[in-house]
């Protein structure tokens, strides 16, 4: 508390452009200016530590000690740092009519009573455009959560891509090599045929890949001539057993029995949907993803 009454004396009696009065405009107590001047130092640009708050450093320095640390930490974030959860908090809808509607529709006798009025309506929206600031803010934390944790994934990817990259080197011990030694020319032998078998499995994942498309559109054509006849098949049978309904009142009218039996769903041979193909397998879970996001944009799903 001390230093923290000390820090704000001293932002308060900070010299702007050279002049001696505060920030506010007002003039310092002289017990108070003497003592900002005789026991602390003047305050420098907003870069220098001392300008910053004794509560600012204190809750960074509590939040070095946790989990969040790299926050406070210059050194380049790492896909292991997982941005800490924000729990978002319910906030209760904002009604038209006014809770205290009851006190303030009673009529106004005294000018007492009218300052009281006009004091609980300025309270309200106060109150309400407190709500407004918190649902602004709320809504923009969670945004910015959203957004984080898809930088977060990217990061982790990256890194992933890195890894993955790094064991490919040849000889990449940093040491130098002949180029015309036997271990050289046996590795450059080697990473020639790796190339051409990751360029022939890729070709391949390709022809797999426009082949799964071109079966899913004729399955998608199958399902649709499927449904469209199922369609015409079930106007039909309601059409058949509405009939039957009515000949059926009329023979119970007459005392008989009805000339026909009663339509069945199943003499009508309904067809059923043809099973989605399966996507072939792939071994580069990037390449993956990536089939599933261009399939997902330019195929429409099975009902």
């Amino acid at each position: 508390m001390i230093h923290d009454y000390l820090d704000y004396q001293r932002i308060q009696t900070a010299p702007v452009n050279g002049s001696t009065a505060p920030v506010d405009g007002s003039t310092a107590p002289p017990a108070i200016a003497s003592t900002s001047a005789s026991t602390l130092p003047a305050v420098a640009s907003t870069s220098t530590p001392s300008s910053i708050p004794f509560f600012a450093r204190s809750a960074v320095d509590n939040l070095s000690r946790t989990s969040a640390s790299f926050l406070t930490s210059s050194s380049p974030l790492q896909s292991t740092a997982a941005p800490p959860a924000f729990k978002a908090f319910t906030i209760s809808p904002i009604k038209a009519q006014s809770r205290y509607s009851h006190l303030l529709e009673r009529p106004v006798v005294s000018a007492r009573e009218q300052e009281l009025v006009d004091a609980l309506r300025e309270a309200e929206e106060r109150d309400i455009a407190r709500k407004y600031r918190m649902i602004e803010m709320q809504a923009g934390t969670v945004l910015s959560g959203m957004y984080s944790d898809r930088v977060h994934s990217q990061l982790q990817s990256s890194e992933e891509r890195k890894k993955k990259n790094a064991g490919r080197r040849k000889m990449g011990d940093g040491k130098a090599k002949y180029f015309t030694g036997e271990d050289f020319f046996k590795l450059s032998l080697e990473d020639e045929r790796e190339k051409r078998e990751e360029a022939a499995e890729k070709e391949a994942r390709q022809e797999r890949r426009e082949a799964h498309a071109a079966e899913l559109v004729e399955w998608k054509k199958e399902n649709d001539g499927i449904r469209a006849r199922n369609e015409a098949k079930k106007l039909e049978f309601a059409a058949d057993t509405t009939a039957w309904e009515m000949e059926r009142d009329e023979a119970k009218a007459e005392k008989r029995r009805a000339g026909w039996p009663k339509p069945k769903w199943k003499d009508y041979k309904p067809e059923k949907q043809l099973p989605r193909p399966r996507k072939p397998t792939n071994d580069d879970p990037e390449e993956e993803d990536r089939d599933e996001g261009s399939e997902n944009g330019s195929i429409i799903g099975d009902d």
